[in-house]
């Protein structure tokens, strides 16, 4: 990693922490695994709460980069992150591999920063993710609970951030699952002191999360202001917190670009987390649909077989851009000139442009895709 701060999370465990492989791929656990999750249990649900982050997340993380405590940087420093730099004039060297700007590995010595406590290691991590980098405050934003529904969201937000391993959220969502570290996240769901917060999350609703493209759009409808805007879908197991329009900012038609969805069960209704940049590292918030209105999108039955053009389409669980908000599966260039069976069509109007879409089923395959792709 190319950060003036951070070591090459890549290659932490490669040096320091005895891992094999570069990749992050996988972690063995030692005999010492449970006195470490003893030990760091406590520091990381106060930390990752005090800073709105997932624990389960703050745990695999220290897991992985320390190997499971057992780095040098862990044990003679307290670095749990392989975080570079000095802590109140503390520091100690070692050395270290990174890569260079054409993927290359090499060898350096690199000062690292020498804690006094796993607490102030914890905070340090976690006020890192907090404020981000000095060219990007949002940088890590993805990883905030606000922003991430769930711990897998956080996780996977660090790949290509973080990280430039690209199995590496994918490595600490393995931990997390592994070795239960998401019951320190419901542990640490509620405000210390508040029984409001205790009540919400004993009444919480269940909810279900679909995510997809991040260019997608809606607008804020004609009657936005009659519904509050949150941090996290309102009565959910997360404690949401209400933000005013005025501090927001809105219009009626204001465009918002959006990237999940959450569909609370006992009420059948739909939430969607929007942002109002094209930056995906904007800040997010949740709204209830009904504050939104969203591109006309009609169905009808349509059963035909047809062959697909040449190139390379996506292939989306949905119509995109419609309101139940689509994620790319696959793309058509694997059933090009082959024959598929279509059993539903779609017309989308946006801006008063209209397309034409196709539900087609072909082998494995199975989803939506324009008309473009549809040979005539």
């Amino acid at each position: 990693m190319r950060k003036q701060w951070l070591v090459g999370l890549l290659t932490v465990g490669l040096v320091v922490c005895g891992l094999t492989g570069a990749g992050h791929t996988k972690v063995e656990a030692s005999a010492t695994t449970d006195q470490f999750i003893s030990r760091m249990s406590s520091p990381v649900k106060k930390v990752a709460t005090k800073y709105k982050l997932y624990p389960s997340v703050m745990m695999a993380q220290a897991a992985l980069e320390s190997g499971w405590g057992t780095s040098q940087l862990s044990t003679s420093a307290n670095n749990y992150f392989g975080i570079k730099g000095a802590y109140n004039g503390a520091s100690v060297t070692m050395n270290t591999a990174e890569y260079n700007a054409d993927g290359q590995l090499y060898y350096t010595d690199a000062a690292f920063k020498k804690y006094p406590s796993v607490t102030a290691s914890m905070t340090d991590n976690a006020e890192l993710l907090r404020n981000g980098t000095a060219w990007d405050p949002n940088y890590y934003s993805g990883t905030w609970r606000e922003n991430a529904p769930t711990y897998t969201a956080a996780a996977d937000a660090l790949n290509g951030t973080y990280a430039t391993a690209p199995n590496y959220g994918a490595s600490l969502i393995n931990l997390i699952q592994t070795y239960n570290f998401n019951a320190l996240d419901n542990s640490s769901a509620s405000t210390k002191g508040s029984s409001s917060a205790s009540a919400q999350a004993s009444a919480s609703a269940k909810v279900d999360y679909y995510y997809g493209a991040d260019s997608q759009t809606a607008a804020l409808g004609s009657n936005y202001k009659h519904y509050s805007i949150y941090d996290h879908v309102k009565g959910s197991k997360h404690a949401a917190t209400k933000f005013s329009w005025s501090k927001v900012g809105g219009w009626q038609a204001r465009p918002v670009w959006i990237d999940a969805r959450g569909y609370k069960t006992s009420t059948k209704t739909n939430w969607y987390r929007v942002r109002f940049s094209k930056q995906t590292t904007s800040k997010k918030y949740w709204l209830y649909s009904k504050a939104l209105r969203f591109p006309k999108t009609t169905y009808t039955a349509y059963k035909k077989s047809a062959n697909l053009v040449d190139g390379s389409y996506p292939v989306y669980d949905h119509v995109f851009n419609s309101a139940y908000i689509a994620e790319q599966l696959t793309t058509t260039k694997a059933l090009a000139n082959h024959s598929v069976a279509i059993d539903k069509k779609a017309i989308h109007i946006q801006n008063g442009m209209t397309t034409t879409w196709y539900r087609i089923h072909g082998g494995s395959t199975s989803g939506w895709v324009t008309s473009l792709a549809v040979k005539k």
